[in-house]
């Protein structure tokens, strides 16, 4: 449904554009520091959108790659000696539960060691 969506809106923005590409074909002269060149005033527009879009990329991406940067030197500052902690804690944790459960079969045995291998039941007498 997304991608349908995408498509429609795509098409009707593509209309709109050949719409104002019609309506503005009159030759315009730029003025450049070199020079002075004559061009469709649908190109013009086109091509300084074209260079705003290239100019705000070129923000975005260097601010991501800073993000980039910044994120991966506090995982190394902060992660890992965080993660080596947690690490050893587990494996603390798991040695305890070994020895935890070996204590708990030791006493089972001994408990089974004491107690009858077959229960007595009293047997009751009553007079009829």
């Amino acid at each position: 449904m997304k991608k349908q969506s995408t498509m429609i809106v795509s098409i009707i923005l593509l209309i709109i554009f050949v719409i104002f590409a019609l309506l503005n074909t009159a030759q315009v002269e730029v003025n450049l520091l070199f020079g002075k060149i004559k061009m469709p005033l649908v190109l013009l527009i086109l091509v300084c959108m074209l260079i705003g879009a290239l100019v705000i990329y070129l923000f975005s991406f260097s601010n991501h790659l800073k993000d980039s940067k910044e994120l991966k030197e506090l995982q190394n500052q902060h992660g890992k000696p965080e993660v080596d902690k947690l690490k050893k804690n587990v494996k603390q944790l798991q040695a305890e539960n070994q020895r935890l459960k070996k204590s708990l079969d030791a006493k089972e045995i001994a408990v089974q060691g004491t107690q009858p291998s077959q229960p007595t039941v009293k047997e009751s007498t009553t007079t009829p």
